[in-house]
């Protein structure tokens, strides 16, 4: 079960203030707490869940949404049929609202939110740190909802661990982690490596998948040494490569976009067997096809300094990101190349004995270029290739007034510009300065007891129409984006922690002003400023107990209150309450796990779900009350002496989709007075029961 007690480390360093002083010796102290459990927060002043690389385990998660999903706050929702995109909402916010941080480095930009979620692999992740509510990171104003910071596996010793397992619809894995620590400790090496894919799936057997293939590679590695007994240079590269195919079954790719021909396509009524999407596709196969291929390289490098005499800590950390997407979404073609750099310097240090200030400035230039030889041939489309650039300054002063008290107040002030090159209309281009104050209070009432105040400004630039959308039709797209998006929030968090026992409950309220949102009402969909300020309230409730040696039982429970002008914005429409028990038993070499997900009702009708129909004819309108459902995970797991662990497991026991209850995620929908076909009708899971085996080994 959990791991008792804390390792003490010890490191002594030798200062001298001059040959006539004496030398002193100072020891530091710190201990290596366990990871907090479920209803437990990581002991720092922000809200803060820690989801640890035993619980990803737990998950079978092979990438980043999977293993985040249904954690506190969390909604990790499916928008497309045919990409399975994935969008991470904290505190009920959109997934561009969610800053992806790597070892505190803003890695993903909105362009790779979009998409990116799913090629992040699990392999080499230590842990992954949910920072919900208002300004929880210095470096990422835009991060509204919040951040998820991945930290990646942090070498201690020599070691090699390896992972293969296998299932039902083609699921295949494998993951390999290596560690290694120089004799003295001075240098420290990782590297992890991971491929995994599954097939299509097509429930109703119409002839077009309801969830995709996908494929995702991933290789990272990361050196860190020790200069000096003050100064530590760490280097970090990745490289992700992910492939998704969804649409017709049964059919190649390359096939099925060769059979576009001379891109006539097929008139509405004809796409299915009478018309109807619950029928035989009959269209050809392209025009159902959506593939995109994904490439990104990470480059991260960052020198620390220790300055002498409790003068502080001075740090730089760079990064360099290229994200490439090459995609066919049903006969249109779009490519973008997305590069990002960023650069931090800090300096922090103690200030007497009640305050530590951080002061530092950061630079973050963003440069997308992209190519469609449909949007080429439309004079009427412009492009979205946009220069973004953020230069800001912050100031942070953590203060302790008392024992048990700590104040966190800080502030940044950015310069934000930003120019779509290929806008055609006069105010294309943003100029903006912009301060954003936030405030944390971490107050320990007692022993047991402790609150979590935050409150603060955030804001951020709507970059791309993919932000909003999961890719593009035959309209093509428009961008009439005019402001910077701002929000206000503020929550609440009370814990209570006792032996064996631990809960936490918060709320959490934002309002967003100038939300992007995909305009439908036009010649085509374009993205834009909303006119009307939104609203979202978050309340969970999370709590676990050890009960004996053996059992340990878990539970959440969230609600997301949308404000009626925030639903009209929603593409699909999002989880509004969900309950989540979990059992773990361990004993000897036995594991067992298993996980009960309850996602309640919802009326589709206000997320604009009621105009949509099942035929071409528009005369058999789509179900817009989607009902509760639940869904089971089972895992179990035998230690095979002190190097192999066997594994065996199953998701969504109850082989539940929405597509057995009748109601397929495509749909037709009037526009300019003719129907049209889409694919983004969800609500609940678009792939059954997965069973799975695998063994891992530790050397």
């Amino acid at each position: 079960m959990r791991k008792q007690g804390a390792a003490i480390l010890l490191a002594v360093t030798a200062s001298s203030a001059s040959q006539a002083e004496e030398t002193l010796d100072t020891i530091e102290i710190q201990a290596r707490q366990d990871p907090p459990e479920q209803g437990e927060l990581k002991d720092v002043i922000t809200q803060t869940e820690v989801v640890t690389e035993e619980r990803i385990e737990r998950k079978q998660a092979d990438n980043l949404s999977e293993a985040i999903a249904n954690e506190p706050g969390v909604d990790v929702s499916n928008e497309c049929s045919m990409c399975a995109i994935k969008r991470v909402r904290l505190n009920g916010l959109n997934g561009e609202h969610t800053t992806v941080l790597v070892d505190g480095v803003p890695m993903h930009s909105t362009v790779s939110s979009y998409y990116g979620m799913d090629a992040v692999t699990a392999a080499g992740i230590e842990r992954i740190e949910i920072a919900r509510g208002a300004g929880p990171s210095l470096i990422a104003p835009e991060a509204i909802g919040g951040t998820v910071n991945i930290i990646t596996k942090q070498p201690e010793r020599d070691s090699l661990s390896v992972d293969i397992s296998g299932g039902e619809h083609g699921e295949r894995r494998a993951a390999v982690v290596g560690t290694a620590v120089s004799d003295g400790g001075a240098s420290r090496a990782m590297i992890a490596a991971q491929s995994n894919e599954q097939d299509q799936v097509d429930v109703d057997g119409n002839g077009v998948s309801e969830n995709p293939r996908r494929e995702n590679q991933s290789v990272t590695a990361k050196l860190a040494h020790d200069v000096t007994e003050q100064d530590t240079v760490s280097l970090r590269v990745a490289r992700f490569s992910s492939t998704t195919v969804g649409g017709p079954t049964g059919i190649d790719r390359h096939e099925a976009v060769r059979s576009e021909g001379d891109g006539s396509g097929s008139d509405s009524a004809d796409l299915f067997a009478r018309g109807d999407v619950r029928n035989a596709y009959t269209g050809e196969p392209w025009e159902t096809l959506e593939v995109i291929d994904t490439e990104r390289e990470e480059y991260t490098v960052r020198w620390k300094r220790r300055l002498p005499d409790t003068a502080g800590d001075l740090q730089i950390t760079g990064s360099w990101v290229e994200h490439e997407q090459d995609s066919y979404y049903e006969g249109f073609d779009y490519a973008n190349e997305d590069r990002t750099g960023f650069l931090d310097l800090r300096y922090s240090r103690a200030l007497g004995r009640h305050h530590f200030a951080t002061a530092g400035v950061d630079y973050k230039n963003e440069r997308l270029r992209s190519e469609s030889a449909a949007v080429a041939a439309d004079p009427d489309i412009d492009g979205d290739d946009f220069d973004h650039r953020d230069l800001g300054v912050y100031l942070q002063d953590i203060w302790t007034p008392r024992r048990g008290l700590e104040i966190k107040l800080a502030g940044r002030v950015d310069n934000i510009t930003t120019n779509w090159t290929e806008k055609k209309a006069e105010g294309d281009e943003i100029d903006k300065t912009l301060i954003a104050p936030r405030a944390h209070v971490l107050w320990d009432h007692s022993e047991h007891w402790s609150s979590r105040f935050a409150a603060g400004r955030g804001y951020r630039t709507p970059l791309t129409f993919f932000e909003s959308e999961h890719g593009i039709l035959e309209e093509g797209f428009d961008v009439a984006i005019d402001e910077v998006e701002t929000s206000r929030s503020g929550s609440y968090a009370l814990s209570y922690k006792d032996e064996g026992f631990a809960t936490t409950g918060s709320v959490a309220h934002t309002r967003v002003e100038d939300l992007a949102f995909i305009d439908d009402s036009g010649k085509r969909p374009t993205l834009r400023n909303a006119d009307t300020t939104v609203a979202v309230t978050t309340l969970d409730l999370t709590a676990g107990i050890e009960l004996n040696d053996h059992w340990r039982l878990d539970a959440s429970a969230v609600h997301f209150a949308y404000g009626s002008d925030y639903q009209d914005t929603f593409s699909v429409a999002p989880v509004e309450d969900r309950l989540r028990l979990e059992a773990h038993y361990e004993r000897g070499p036995w594991q067992l796990d298993g996980t009960v997900t309850w996602v309640g009702s919802r009326d589709l009708a206000d997320y604009g779900y009621d105009d949509r129909y099942n035929d071409a004819a528009l005369t058999d309108p789509k179900e817009t009350d989607a009902p509760s459902y639940a869904t089971i995970d089972l895992k179990a797991s035998r230690q095979l002496g002190e190097t192999f662990t066997a594994y065996v497991g199953v998701d969504n026991l109850l082989d539940y989709t929405q597509t057995d209850d009748g109601v397929s995620p495509l749909f037709f929908e009037e526009s300019g007075g003719e129907p049209a076909y889409d694919v983004g009708h969800i609500y609940g899971p678009l792939r059954g029961r997965v069973t799975y085996a695998g063994l891992q080994a530790e050397f």
